[in-house]
């Protein structure tokens, strides 16, 4: 069962983890990265957050990849395709 948490290529500035919250969640990103910014300031949650963040950047995948293999806008593989004969 996926949780539907993913990085974003799109609106990016370091690995793409808070664009990917913020989207889920329908958050304004300018606060979403001010709220992680001051929990980062404070001493054991801070580290917490941080480990956290490392943690999503490594293992979450880009949504954009997800969606590319789920409907198919991908590259197209050449072993996949089917053969085209044009009737005359």
């Amino acid at each position: 069962m996926s949780l539907g948490f993913y990085k974003q290529r799109s609106n990016k500035l370091i690995s793409g983890v808070l664009a990917g919250l913020a989207s889920r969640f329908h958050w304004d990103l300018s606060i979403t990265r001010i709220v992680f910014a001051i929990i980062c300031l404070l001493g054991r949650p801070g580290l917490l957050a941080i480990a956290a963040y490392i943690l999503a950047a490594v293992l979450l995948p880009f949504k954009e990849d997800v969606d590319a293999e789920r409907y198919g806008t991908g590259p197209r593989k050449v072993k996949e395709a089917e053969k085209i004969y044009k009737h005359k």
